[in-house]
């Protein structure tokens, strides 16, 4: 019998010092990665509010900003000649070419894949991006602003390999913090939408997080630490019941958009992409000349909408004329992310039931982010960061309201499959170019490849 206390040990020390080594660098290098890649970003929005300032001159038209970064204003005139509107079609079929077809998914697939993505598609799918959305495309900035992040991170996993990874999840993480002012938020979507039932994984988790606080540092030093959407409120536990209804409304929105936009892109999947996207620049044209309001992010119309000075009506055809261009933009798969869309959306419709009288008299602030992290919850399977997003926009004190809408959101809303479209199209010879499927194999076995129907579009 050996006695107590003999026999193998466990060196403890040494086991430190070897987590040491292997964590110290990728803690170093993801805080590089992320400054890093908060400087791109800032210099990337630089350019899109350049750019969205010449077309708002040539057009007429300059849509107001969240109040986090630039306040209200904005400004209508109109174009001088009204066919000027219809170039918006021409323009945006011409985008098409610059663009892949592929988005933020398609992307994040090859670098957690660990296999090289298609020559050019993270630039092109960056200036592709800044470019419709400068030309008031409902979709969000989150996505050429990922995309740029991603494509650092992966250059110089690449460049370290000794590090074993995570840098792209780094760089990933930066570009959403920055773009919707919450580093926190940012780091868990970079990290849920990659993975299935909730399954998030340390090693991503870890440098996404450095990485976020680290950009966002370096990105609001420019652009301001303030969160995009200021709403500073506080509910008690009465507020349980309409968090329960927003959560279903939300969960009702997002399905409609979901199928919405799966039944256009078969529609118009004959169709070569350049027509696609030029349908929906004819669609931004007529909104230009009869409904301005619809065009751009819509942020900024979601805090005009929890003020009195939009009425009840017009916050309703705010919200159906938003919800009718983002479920085209979906279909056609223009350039740019879901997620600020989701956020507008759902924010339109938490004030919308914030002027309805009954169980729903609370600050229409706050069911504006309930409603907004609802359904960002259901479109990008990501409960985690949608309720951390509320709370960093709007203080811990809005959660008795936040966590049933987001948590009925995201139970309710039908999973989906963004690449689906992607490689329907690659399976046909006459296919576009532009439109190369991310992969025409099967998914490797695994958590990673099972999450991959639930990463949302994009």
């Amino acid at each position: 019998m050996r006695p107590l206390g003999r026999g193998p040990q466990l060196n403890l020390s040494s086991l430190w010092d070897e987590e040491v080594r292997q964590t110290g660098p990728l803690i170093l290098y993801s805080a590089f990665t992320g400054a890093l890649a908060g400087l791109l970003v800032a210099l990337l929005n630089a350019l899109l509010r350049w750019l969205s300032e010449l077309a708002g001159l040539f057009f007429g038209y300059l849509a107001p900003q969240p109040p986090g970064e630039g306040g209200l204003a904005q400004a209508f005139t109109g174009p001088v000649l009204w066919p000027l509107a219809f170039l918006l079609p021409l323009l945006f079929g011409l985008t098409s070419f610059l663009g892949t077809g592929q988005g933020l998914s398609a992307l994040l697939r090859y670098a957690r894949e660990g296999r090289p993505a298609p020559r050019l598609a993270h630039p092109r799918a960056v200036v592709g991006g800044v470019l419709q959305l400068a030309l008031y495309s409902p979709m969000g900035r989150e996505g050429p602003f990922g995309v740029l992040g991603l494509w650092l991170g992966s250059t110089l996993d690449r460049r370290f390999p000794r590090l074993g990874g995570g840098l792209a999840f780094a760089g990933l993480a930066a570009g959403l913090g920055a773009s919707l002012h919450a580093p926190v938020a940012g780091a868990l979507l970079a990290t849920e939408i990659l993975y299935r039932s909730l399954l998030l994984e340390a090693r991503a988790l870890t440098p996404a997080l450095i990485g976020a606080l680290a950009g966002f540092a370096v990105y609001g030093a420019w652009y301001g630490y303030t969160p995009l959407l200021p709403f500073a409120v506080q509910v008690g536990l009465e507020a349980l019941p309409a968090g329960a209804v927003a959560g279903l409304l939300a969960a009702g929105l997002a399905t409609l958009w979901m199928e919405g936009a799966r039944l256009l892109e078969a529609r118009l999947r004959p169709l070569a992409f350049p027509w696609r996207h030029g349908l929906m620049g004819l669609a931004l044209a007529l909104a230009l000349l009869f409904l301005p309001e619809a065009l751009g992010n819509g942020l900024g119309w979601v805090a005009v909408a929890t003020t009195p000075l939009l009425p009840t009506m017009a916050t309703f055809y705010l919200l159906g004329a938003k919800l009718l261009l983002v479920v085209l933009a979906s279909g056609v798969r223009a350039y740019g992310g879901p997620f600020t869309p989701a956020l507008a959306l759902g924010g339109l419709l938490g004030a919308l039931l914030a002027h309805l009288p009954g169980p729903f008299a609370l600050p229409p602030e706050a069911l504006a982010l309930a409603g907004g992290a609802a359904l960002l919850a259901g479109v990008a399977r990501a409960p985690f960061a949608a309720a951390v997003l509320a709370a960093e926009w709007g203080g811990y004190a809005t959660l008795p309201l936040v966590l049933p809408a987001v948590l009925l959101a995201y139970v309710l809303t039908p999973a989906h499959d963004p690449e689906e479209g992607l490689r329907e199209d690659g399976a046909k010879p006459e296919a576009n170019p532009s439109e190369t499927p991310p992969q025409k194999g099967p998914l490797p076995p695994g958590p990673e490849a099972s999450g991959e129907r639930e990463t949302p579009p994009g």
